[in-house]
């Protein structure tokens, strides 16, 4: 299934007091890639987010702009996608992993909500716990594959990071 962009992003209303979007917006790019948008009645910025499923794993990249799960119910949202990727995928020990572009709040604020929540690994975004986990040792080039079983992606530091000590 070739994925698809065609689609009208949720863009925000004159009033948020009105506003009728969805807190979280979900776009299936193709059977096993769904990209997430935080509405911008809840964050100004109304981020992307990024959910990719693998045979073993699924890796969710960046975590939103928003703590509270009143507001921005992300890990209900990734869960109920989960499931029914799961439904159509069925295998145990699902796991998922959580990783960030980098560490600006608007890319790390849904971290807690993962906080807990069983089979599931959230790296940290600050740059030494995220180097640490991508083996990068202070490799400006350096390329780590983040293998979710069958499917393989690829991470490199941001341009412009040091690894501070």
């Amino acid at each position: 299934m070739d994925g698809t962009l065609d689609v009208r992003w949720i863009h925000g209303s004159p009033s948020a007091k009105h506003n009728t979007d969805p807190d979280i917006q979900v776009h299936m790019y193709d059977e096993h890639t769904v990209v997430l948008r935080q509405n911008m009645a809840i964050d100004y910025e109304a981020p992307f987010l990024f959910l990719l499923f693998g045979e073993a794993r699924a890796v969710l990249i960046d975590t939103g702009a928003t703590a509270s799960a009143a507001y921005f119910p992300l890990r209900r949202v990734v869960d109920e996608v989960t499931a029914r990727w799961l439904a159509a995928h069925p295998r145990e020990g699902y796991e998922l992993l959580v990783l960030h572009t980098h560490p600006h709040g608007d890319h790390i604020a849904g971290d807690g909500q993962f906080a807990g929540r069983p089979a599931t690994r959230v790296v940290d975004a600050a740059l030494d716990s995220a180097w640490e986990f991508f083996g990068f040792r202070d490799d400006p080039d350096g390329v780590a594959e983040v293998d979710l079983g069958g499917r393989v992606s690829n991470a490199s530091p941001p341009r412009g990071t040091t690894r501070r000590r």
